[in-house]
């Protein structure tokens, strides 16, 4: 038996790729992007809008993403004034003019904090300066509590919204509490019940395993109330510990907070959340996304690249701290809500943070994100002998599979997705990559060590 490739699993999942470095404007390959969106597009692809809202009711104890807690109505409109502004600019360029998006997705943080009045406006703005295909696909993700209002339920509703989607994470109620989670599970449910009722079709949820104190019987419980809720698809996440506050860890060392599970535990309860949840007749589209659909959403499919070696499909990103993807380059906006509002206020250019540079080969980032989709015709990998060499030891080590020119991971390979994402870098975005994890590891190695 070979031995085995991996023995910790790597502490960072990528989303977007090439990795961003770039923020001086007098970098080439800054200069390169703003160039892009200039000039004309020459080539066909499926296209993706998101749309960030960076405010939430409370900030989960858990949360890695750049949000505000914040409740001024007057907060919320200057940033939805700053949204329209910035849309009408992206969209005077010639590149985006030329582009059609076959889906669209309003995310955060909770939108549905905004009024259903600011989100109209949202909306409108959206499809007077974009050229949005009649049947693209609206996501409208929120916090149960103001998803669940009925005024914009059936606002999202007349306007052809098809996905909804929100977080549970847990029914554990106290175990919600101690994770500084807003809404109760029966403001999930009566989301639910009344998305229903205004005739939504795909209801997407957030659930979470290897919890603080989580035990593989507290899983089977989560589990059990999730079959009964019967969602159309599911976001399956393993909890990472890198955004908790040195406080819970202080907590955990105290014995006055859940201690983090044991490291071996969250590949087996990684394992038995694939199991159960196709017990249970969802699909496995994605590494983390469970659907009674097999097809999924389109919005996963466009974010990776396409799907399944893939690579050109392109994510046009608006807001604070908003990341896309654009001709061989990704993007991310000014991190922070008021600095990004400022800069959209005072300035008349693009509300840039960072961005990529190009790679030596654009299909590397097709290969990057197949194993999010378990799959690759051999046809699509690269001919450099880097990818051919990782593919025939992650074949020969039991990863992997080729049969009748399809490359798939196997059960263990799934257990071992980050790695081999992270493997599949171009070499420099591998540095990039290596001194991203030196640094998390600097800064909370007090933390992670329990």
């Amino acid at each position: 038996m070979s031995a085995p490739m991996y023995q910790d699993l790597t502490p960072v999942t990528h989303h977007f790729y090439p990795l961003q470095k770039y923020s001086d404007p007098a970098d080439p390959p800054y200069q390169h992007f703003l160039n892009t969106l200039r000039g004309p597009k020459l080539q066909a692809t499926d296209n993706m809008i998101y749309l960030h809202i960076p405010y939430c009711e409370k900030r989960c104890t858990f949360c890695p993403f750049h949000v505000r807690v914040k409740r001024s109505p007057e907060v919320y409109e200057r940033y939805v004034l700053a949204l329209e502004k910035e849309i009408a600019a992206v969209s005077r360029y010639r590149y985006v003019r030329e582009m059609t998006f076959t889906a669209v997705y309003f995310g955060g943080g909770s939108p549905s904090l905004l009024t259903v009045d600011q989100i109209r406006r949202l909306y409108d703005a959206l499809r007077r300066s974009f050229d949005i295909a009649p049947d693209a696909e609206w996501t409208f993700e929120g916090e149960p509590a103001g998803l669940s209002d009925p005024a914009l339920l059936g606002y999202l509703g007349e306007q052809g919204t098809k996905r909804i989607s929100y977080g549970i994470q847990t029914f554990d109620e106290e175990l919600r509490q101690r994770l500084n989670i807003a809404a109760t599970v029966q403001d999930a449910l009566t989301t639910m019940e009344r998305a229903r009722a205004v005739g939504f079709q795909d209801v997407n949820v957030d659930m979470m395993y290897y919890l603080p104190g989580q035990t593989m019987a507290d899983l089977e419980r989560d589990l059990t109330e999730l079959a009964a809720c019967d969602f159309d698809s599911v976001d399956y996440y393993y909890m990472s510990y890198y955004a908790m506050p040195k406080s819970a860890f202080l907590g955990m060392e105290k014995g006055t907070y859940p201690k983090k599970p044991p490291a071996e535990l969250r590949m087996e309860m990684g394992r038995y959340v694939r199991e159960r949840m196709v017990q249970l007749g969802y699909h496995q589209v994605t590494d983390h996304v469970f659907a009674k659909n097999p097809a999924g959403s389109h919005y996963y499919r466009i974010l990776w690249g396409g799907g399944f070696g893939e690579h050109n499909a392109e994510t046009l990103a608006l807001g604070a701290s908003a990341r896309g993807y654009l001709n061989g380059q990704s993007y991310a906006n000014i991190l922070a809500p008021d600095p990004y509002v400022e800069h959209i206020e005072q300035r008349d250019t693009l509300p840039l943070y960072k961005v990529s540079g190009l790679l030596d080969d654009a299909r590397n980032r097709g290969m990057v994100f197949f194993p999010k989709f378990f799959q690759v015709p051999e046809s699509r990998v690269p001919g450099d002998p880097n990818t051919r060499i990782l593919l025939d030891n992650l074949i020969e080590a039991g990863y992997a599979t080729l049969r009748d020119g399809l490359i798939s991971l196997t059960e263990k390979g799934k257990d071992w997705i980050p790695n081999i994402t992270v493997d599949l870098f171009e070499h420099e975005q591998r540095m990039i990559n290596d001194a991203w994890v030196a640094d998390l590891d600097s800064h909370y190695s007090n933390r992670v060590t329990l």
